[in-house]
């Protein structure tokens, strides 16, 4: 039985500088008023500024090589053609819409209007249900099963070798990582793998059963020690994927494995500039790599204690609370 305390508790961007304004049909019927844009300075007074949607989603175009010239017609055809990566058909419309008046507004078509990913906070019922009475929780992943109870204030995870094939498996991500790396697949092959939360990625029982377990270590014991962890996570497994660094590197750049207070400050440094109360200039090299390929962030994909802080059922006691907003 291997027992993970997620795996211990210790103690799919914005541009930057002034706006332009672009004289298009769809940008100047009429001149525009400047709108406070966290992270970014005003223009000078009488300075006329781009559409703000139009602005952000040419940014994000440009930032994810996305080739096509950005006017609503155009990210309308992306968004809506489902051959085109998931990710980016969600990052593109989340920044068209971006402070977008009614007029401008593109609908979500029908298979993007609910998180993909069975393991989001919003859809994940072990994560949404757990709570200091929960014991004997299982959930489905990579073809078994992974076991939950709530022990000393979080989820204590766990995987029976009799479930997966009789394989052995420790309970650090570390030896998740030795699991994962066991069939020789590269660190590319293996990121997209648990990207996609694709159980056809990994064809033996200890690969599959190391991808239920730091897939479920994240998404419901990270997440419960600071709700933002599965985005980081994310994050890093996208540079992994597009070989920028490897499951090596994300052993020191995911900071909850070190401990849990130090992936709830790395959360409040990326909420801080997710909200303008910081720069990304602010963050170390490896923070910034990071931020720069996470999907388009909302309030809530870094901060749950608004919400869950209160819930004597939840027993979140410990401080939670490392970003900028929460220190007044």
């Amino acid at each position: 039985m291997t027992h993970a305390h997620a795996p211990h508790e210790r103690s799919e961007q914005r541009a930057q500088g002034h706006p332009v304004h672009v004289h298009t049909e769809e940008a100047c019927p009429s001149e525009i008023s400047a709108v406070p844009v966290p992270g970014r300075a005003l223009p000078s007074p009488g300075r006329l500024v781009i559409r703000r949607q139009k602005a952000d989603a040419v940014e994000y175009a440009k930032t994810k090589k996305i080739d096509i010239e950005v006017s609503k017609k155009t990210v309308e055809e992306y968004v809506n053609d489902t051959d085109n990566d998931d990710d980016l058909r969600r990052g593109l419309l989340d920044a068209w819409n971006l402070d977008a008046s009614a007029a401008w507004v593109i609908k979500t078509p029908p298979d993007l209007d609910k998180p993909s990913n069975p393991f989001h906070f919003s859809v994940f019922d072990a994560y949404k249900d757990f709570n200091k009475q929960s014991q004997g929780v299982s959930v489905d992943a990579f073809g078994g099963s992974v076991s939950a109870a709530y022990k000393r204030g979080a989820p204590k995870l766990g995987s029976n070798a009799k479930n997966w094939g009789k394989t052995s498996l420790g309970d650090s991500y570390v030896e998740y990582i030795r699991g994962l790396r066991s069939g020789g697949l590269s660190d590319a092959e293996i990121a997209d793998g648990l990207l996609d939360l694709d159980e056809d990625a990994f064809a033996s029982d200890l690969e599959r059963r190391a991808a239920a377990m730091m897939t479920v270590t994240v998404y419901l014991g990270e997440e419960w020690r600071k709700q933002g962890a599965a985005k980081i996570y994310r994050a890093n497994l996208r540079l992994i994927r597009d070989g920028k660094r490897d499951f090596d590197d994300f052993l020191t750049s995911f900071k909850f494995i070190e401990s849990a207070d130090k992936g709830r400050r790395q959360v409040g440094e990326f909420y801080d500039v997710h909200r303008g109360d910081a720069e990304m200039d602010d963050m170390d090299a490896e923070d910034q790599a990071i931020y720069s390929v996470m999907s388009p962030a909302r309030d809530e994909d870094f901060s749950s204690d608004d919400e869950m802080r209160d819930d004597n059922a939840k027993n979140l006691a410990k401080k939670r609370l490392f970003a900028q907003k929460h220190k007044s």
